[in-house]
């Protein structure tokens, strides 16, 4: 096993052993782990034989690559002890960073298979200036969108392991892949830009000051960079599947407290605190329900669906914030809540926005997941062909929802984009986002003029304050 307690945010190059790290699927059945009952028989011995494939080849490609120690989640973290799991599922972030080479099984049947010898001795690279790498095969290697579409990417854990690794092998049925944070390469192509990858893999650069181990420079994204890449990531890793919704924060915990390390930016429930009223616009790819973690309902970690995410423009922005969340929000895990404690849980962590409110009757036109909804005062007009809402949480037809005009988008017509809310069941002074809205709308003169945006948003609806949870 591999002691990765001294970790707490050492640089690479100072940490007390080279190691690598294991990125698999567990499956549908249960590999050998680690429980009370064996943590001391553990530390003493863990018989090759009893190891399941996955991990015995992956501790041969490790041995090959002349590295004695070797990360494995199962092994290393204590199965059947909460505090255990839950305090070395804050440090994935540091584990997987800190590793020299993380290994990549992509299918759950091990690391090689019928056609693919294991190529390790082949293999060779130096944690000194390049990298180096040769692998022979007769099979060609999938690059491009090859991880999305193994049921290795598929897995939400997997997503923040990628990314922070300075390196990865990967291992599959087609052959094996390589990723670092300069260049990616298959069997077939050689070295080509990280820039030219797509997924996780296309990340790595933007994290590469928390892990040079001889390599790179150190530096900070700018204030672009980091308004892009953190919606982006959200957006990416939403599409991946957990086993538990519950751990939809602290499979990407490690991420964000990286993000927040090379930014110098805070992330509060998922969202970027700076650019949090401009996030708010996240949107739900289908109304799944929410997740029973206390998240509020402003933020994307309360859905249990993927998300779309982009942060508008300053200069776009229709309401105002009045009052931010606290900050201990930045603190807190989201793991499972009871039931019980949601309504006290989410009224801890309100947000108090400003803007013109108008209600509107929902009723579901155009299927399921994208629904419309008719509206039209004085000599605007909202056509129902040219609206689109995406919602949270499934809506009964009748129910009122009530929109805030968040942000406009100037391109060939005014676009408005709207928060949708509906009181909330716990206290009638408060809100619940339930969605968003974009709409196009017409006759409304001058929409970059703000005189004729003024007029509009008087027409749409009163000014409140209003407080969402």
């Amino acid at each position: 096993m591999c002691d990765t307690s001294h970790l707490n945010n050492t640089p690479p190059a100072k940490s007390r052993l080279a190691y690598c790290t294991l990125s698999h699927r567990w499956g549908q059945g249960q590999p050998l782990k680690l429980t009370r009952d064996l943590y001391e028989s553990f530390q003493q011995d863990i018989p090759f034989e009893d190891l399941p494939k996955t991990f015995a080849d992956t501790a041969q490609i490790t041995l090959n690559l002349g590295i004695s120690y070797l990360w494995i989640d199962s092994l290393c973290i204590c199965q059947d002890d909460r505090d255990d799991w839950l305090a070395e599922s804050m440090k994935m972030g540091d584990i997987y960073a800190n590793g020299i080479c993380n290994i990549a099984a992509l299918e759950p049947g091990g690391c090689y298979f019928d056609g693919l010898t294991p190529a390790a001795k082949a293999l060779y690279f130096t944690t000194r200036g390049k990298h180096y790498l040769t692998i022979k095969s007769n099979k060609p290697s999938p690059v491009g969108e090859w991880l999305r579409k193994t049921p290795l990417g598929k897995r939400g854990w997997v997503f923040q392991e990628i990314v922070l690794s300075p390196r990865t092998l990967f291992y599959g049925v087609d052959g094996i892949s390589w990723s670092c944070i300069e260049e990616v390469a298959d069997e077939v192509c050689s070295m080509r830009h990280v820039a030219y990858s797509e997924g996780a893999t296309a990340y790595k650069s933007a994290f590469a000051d928390c892990r040079t181990r001889g390599i790179g420079t150190s530096r900070k994204m700018d204030t672009g960079e980091s308004y892009r890449i953190w919606p982006e990531l959200v957006s990416e890793y939403t599409d991946t599947v957990l086993t538990y919704d519950s751990d939809k924060w602290l499979a990407i915990s490690g991420l964000a407290g990286r993000y927040m390390r090379v930014s110098d930016r805070r992330i509060v429930a998922g969202l970027d605190e700076d650019r949090l009223l401009e996030e708010l616009v996240w949107w739900s790819k289908r109304p799944a329900g929410r997740v029973m973690n206390g998240a509020p309902t402003w933020s994307w970690l309360s859905c249990k669906s993927s998300i779309g995410m982009y942060a508008a423009k300053q200069d776009e922005m229709l309401a105002t914030m009045i009052t931010l969340p606290d900050k201990q929000l930045a603190a807190i895990t989201w793991h499972t809540v009871p039931s019980s404690s949601l309504s006290t849980q989410s009224n801890r962590y309100p947000i108090r926005i400003s803007g013109h409110v108008r209600p509107f009757c929902y009723t579901a036109q155009e299927g399921p997941f994208n629904e419309s909804f008719d509206a039209k005062f004085q000599t605007y007009s909202i056509e129902a062909e040219d609206k689109r809402i995406w919602l949270d949480v499934p809506l009964e037809d009748g129910t009122t929802v009530w929109g805030i005009p968040h942000s406009w988008m100037l391109a060939f017509d005014p676009r408005l984009t709207m928060i949708l809310i509906v009181p909330s069941d716990y206290d009638q002074d408060f809100w619940e986002r339930v969605g968003v809205c974009t709409v196009l709308v017409y006759n409304v003169g001058k929409w970059d003029d703000p005189r004729d945006r003024e007029s509009f948003l008087l027409a749409f609806g009163p000014v409140k304050e209003l407080t969402i949870i």
